[in-house]
């Protein structure tokens, strides 16, 4: 499988323990080498690639191109330039590489997460566009052209929806830097097309990732308990505070994520 945006390595042991051979792409340097560093035992028996490259349109590949590091919240680092407070990142020069070189080196994989803060879209449709698709796709979302790109796909017929703002109540566990569950492991039903536009239309927040799969799982009827959005105080009183004030206090505090 493929992991685009593999960041701290926290869905890698997951990964692991259900695919023959990981490639994790990392396009943050700390990061790929600490990744390097925690995996080294799988590295070296071939289950586990890292390489530090920035995932990009093949319109990219074979250069160097500007990556955007968050400097309190690694998992918000991004490809495309920053559209506010571009004064919480620091931009550096990154190798690129593109989702056919990958299948160039490494061959067709069976699942693809793409999870790229920004750069979601722009990979899967050259994923989409590309002669060969996985059979397996989980994307976060971006907005509703995310899900029409492939709903529209002749090669997926199958559809689940994974929500983050509700994880923990429905996995028993934070979802906090993971991308949380994939196949049968996910516990909301698997929903046609017209089923997942529909529930898509009603989700009460923009927090999930969506899967879309040629693989044939046993479709049910949409259960919206899966996507119920509780109350949340500490969340509604962070929003109260000026972004600068935040930074200033992650600042004075050293908050790093």
């Amino acid at each position: 499988m493929f992991d685009f945006g593999a960041n701290t390595g926290k869905n890698i042991p997951y990964y692991l323990s259900k695919a023959k051979m990981v490639v994790a792409v990392e396009a943050n340097p700390s990061l790929a080498e600490e990744l390097v560093k925690q995996y080294a035992g799988f590295i070296k028996s071939g289950q586990l690639r890292i390489l530090n490259k920035c995932i990009t349109p093949p319109a990219d590949q074979h250069q160097e191109v500007d990556f955007y590091i968050h400097r309190y919240h690694s998992g918000l680092s991004r490809f495309p330039v920053p559209e506010q407070h571009i004064e919480d990142y620091t931009k550096i020069r990154v190798s690129s590489i593109s989702y056919q070189q990958l299948i160039d080196q490494f061959g067709l994989p069976d699942l693809v997460k793409i999870d790229l803060e920004g750069a979601d879209h722009l990979i899967l449709q050259s994923i989409l566009e590309s002669s060969v698709i996985p059979a397996y796709v989980s994307v976060e979302n971006w907005g509703r052209p995310v899900l029409e790109a492939l709903l529209s796909h002749p090669g997926f017929h199958y559809y689940n929806l994974v929500s983050f703002y509700n994880f923990s109540s429905i996995y028993g566990y934070s979802g906090i830097d993971t991308a949380g569950p994939f196949g049968t492991d996910i516990k909301s039903p698997w929903l046609n097309r017209s089923a997942i536009s529909a529930v898509y239309n009603q989700m009460p927040d923009p927090w999930f990732d969506i899967h879309a799969s040629s693989i044939a799982f046993e479709t049910g009827q949409p259960d919206l308990r899966f996507y119920a959005k509780r109350f949340n105080l500490a969340l509604l009183l962070k929003s109260l505070f000026p972004h600068r004030l935040k930074s200033r206090i992650k600042d004075l505090i050293g908050f790093r994520r």
